[in-house]
């Protein structure tokens, strides 16, 4: 499959505006990032033509911890943009694996604040700064994507995504955002902020059941300090985050330089505590061996009870957390979608999954159908039904 001169290898994501893939640019031997932007995006042959010039202006961003954009064109009744391919992970992927540690929060921070303030003195407001978008080279350098890309796209697409596949970056917006005032770079500044109080807690600071509920809470609410949901958190971290989530922009800081400034005076270390409160030596690797073994007689104990529900026609039991007190039951059509719930993969549908009660976050991938993503509320003692009719690609 091609598009223009682009010669596509394989898909590497998707999401609410379109499809990625690891392509080949034979102009220059170069491989790119292709994004190939939905039908259902492209409203009018204006929108078209304004994305077209927006787009490439971005072209004119050359710092090293910025994707590169090198073209953006047309090619059968789609839109493309070719960028810089980045050999790594995302954000979110990254602390699925190991969530940081304070000092490393800051500085993730002040990098990202520092490249937008770059970006803002060339004119342009990301306002699409999620941890999807922070991308993270094998080598460790931050890139941030997707720069102005939100600014052109069309605002009256996103009542054309289904329900539940609009809420992940909504739930990062500024309030200015939110009630369609004109941005700067102070909004994204808040976005930011909700990016560092994620990394911190492990939680977003505005959530809700809907979209409405997402945005009431964005523009009315005041979350939690951080230090009250992470004790680890050095305080002048958490006062930090906070600042930036200010609701009025003038309260917020001025720009990702101050903020820069403002997280680099962060220590982001803790009093240690005393060396009583931890085991050691002997002791220490006495209790290390002792969960070992009980993990192992847990482990060996499920997949004994596995193997045996198989061979004896029972399939596989349902995927059940420990202490659960409700219960999901996941379909789809078609079966075979992935389940991913708050972040982590769980099975394929049709599938039963015992969780706690409360809101998690639910989403469903399968090849050559969009992603659909939503959050549902879980009560106590209750199996909650989930109905899932995917929509197919068409590229």
């Amino acid at each position: 499959m091609n598009y223009g001169r682009y010669k596509v290898k394989r898909e590497i994501g998707r999401g609410s505006m379109g499809v990625v893939y690891e392509a080949h640019d034979p102009n220059l031997d170069l491989t790119v990032a292709l994004k190939v932007l939905r039908q259902d995006r492209l409203v009018n042959d204006a929108f078209v033509k304004r994305f077209l010039s927006e787009a490439r202006a971005l072209g004119r961003l050359d710092h090293p911890n910025i994707v590169r954009v090198y073209n953006v064109d047309e090619h059968g009744g789609t839109v493309y943009i070719a960028m810089e391919f980045i050999e790594g992970e995302s954000l979110n992927e990254a602390v699925r694996r190991r969530p940081p540690e304070p000092d490393e929060i800051i500085e993730t921070g002040a990098v990202v604040a520092e490249t937008l303030d770059y970006a803002h003195g060339k004119g342009i407001v990301h306002r699409d700064i999620k941890p999807g978008n922070i991308l993270i080279r094998s080598d460790g350098r931050l890139k941030i994507t997707d720069f102005g890309i939100a600014h052109v796209e069309d605002p009256s697409a996103a009542v054309q995504t289904q329900a539940g596949e609009i809420l992940g970056t909504p739930a990062y917006m500024s309030p200015e955002q939110v009630m369609s005032r004109p941005v700067d770079g102070r909004s994204d500044i808040f976005s930011l902020g909700i990016v560092l109080y994620e990394l911190c807690t492990g939680s977003r600071p505005f959530r809700g059941d809907s979209l409405a509920a997402v945005f009431n809470a964005i523009t009315q609410e005041e979350p939690p300090p951080v230090t009250a949901l992470n004790p680890d958190v050095p305080q002048e971290l958490s006062d930090v985050i906070q600042m930036c989530l200010r609701k009025n922009p003038e309260e917020r800081y001025s720009s990702g330089r101050e903020l820069s400034a403002a997280l680099k005076a962060c220590s982001g270390k803790k009093e240690a505590a005393p060396a009583t409160a931890r085991p050691a030596g002997k002791a220490r690797r006495n209790i290390v061996f002792s969960i070992a073994a009980v993990l192992i007689f847990v482990i060996a104990g499920a997949l004994s009870y596995y193997f045996i529900s198989v061979k004896n026609g029972a399939g596989p039991p349902p995927v059940v957390e420990e202490a659960a007190t409700a219960f999901l039951k996941i379909d789809s059509t078609p079966a075979g979608a992935r389940v991913f719930v708050d972040g982590m993969f769980r099975g394929e549908t049709p599938l039963r999954v015992g969780l706690l009660r409360g809101k998690h976050e639910v989403r469903l991938s399968l090849a050559d159908y969009y992603d659909w993503e939503a959050q549902v509320q879980l009560q106590e003692g209750k199996e909650t039904p989930l109905d899932v009719r995917l929509i197919p690609n068409q590229p």
